[in-house]
């Protein structure tokens, strides 16, 4: 089961045969997130009709154990890629696959490409064939390579962790912020005059939308006690849609694009969700 949202899209967008070629993947959990890729691939090559899980097919079986010839998985070595490591992933993809729909290799650490090993990847994200797949996982994208970010698309993924422990003086924040965007039409007055320098530090408005992404997130799977009247008057896929939202913020602000920008756009975007 993907628990990503924005992994679930992709499948989505599979589905629309708008696939993209490469995925540049933003994570707190890398581990989660290769796990969901790894469940992203299946359902996209499953001969049959996958769902939460299939015992079906060997193909399946074999993208669990790693054994697939199609699926190259590239760790560090050392302290960074190496360029061989990329130059065996693409003479392994000079044939057509045999047993799957893609070509498909996984970057971890893909902060970790040095400039050569950057450079010889470009041949798949310069040139990019069909039946070609590429994702790459980093915890930090502004640390990957500018010449492999640009030719990717990037994502986020932000996971949830057991036993996240919320800063409740964040959280009454948060709460006072929805009731009062909630159905405001002076909601972009409301930024300017009360939210626009609420807080000084970058890093406390990314606490903020990371407390209200939790918060969302265990409203939708029913495990909170303290739900406000507001979060009850949106449907369960309007919720699924602000998690998305909050889940661009947060890379918006990590881009450091400017918050009175970020704001406004966030309230904008949360018109459409209203019941």
């Amino acid at each position: 089961m993907i628990e990503s949202s924005n992994i679930q899209k992709i499948v989505s967008r599979y589905h629309e045969n708008k696939l993209s070629h490469a995925f540049l993947l933003e994570t707190n959990n890398p581990k989660k997130c290769f796990d969901d890729i790894i469940s992203l691939i299946k359902i996209i090559n499953c001969p049959g009709e996958y769902k939460d899980k299939c015992n079906d097919c060997n193909l399946c079986e074999l993208i669990k154990k790693k054994n697939l010839p199609s699926l190259k998985i590239i760790n560090c070595d050392g302290a960074t890629i190496k360029k061989e490591q990329i130059i065996e992933v693409i003479n392994s993809f000079v044939t057509k696959p045999i047993f799957s729909k893609f070509n498909m290799y996984i970057v971890n650490d893909a902060d970790r490409l040095n400039g050569s090993s950057g450079n010889t990847l470009l041949k798949f994200l310069e040139e990019p064939e069909e039946d070609i797949l590429g994702f790459f996982i980093t915890n930090n994208k502004e640390n990957v390579l500018s010449t492999v970010r640009s030719r990717c698309q990037i994502v986020t993924c932000h996971y949830g962790e057991d036993g996240f422990e919320y800063d409740e003086e964040i959280l009454d924040n948060v709460k006072i912020y929805l009731i009062n965007i909630y159905k405001n039409y002076d909601d972009l007055y409301y930024n300017k005059s009360n939210m626009s320098k609420f807080y000084a530090d970058r890093k406390k408005w990314e606490s903020f939308f990371t407390v209200m992404l939790f918060y969302f997130k265990d409203c939708l799977s029913n495990k909170r006690d303290d739900v406000i009247d507001v979060m009850k008057k949106f449907s369960q896929k309007n919720i699924i849609n602000i998690i998305l939202l909050i889940e661009e913020i947060l890379s918006l602000i990590k881009s450091n694009v400017n918050i009175d920008f970020i704001l406004d756009k966030f309230v904008i975007e949360m018109r459409k969700y209203y019941e």
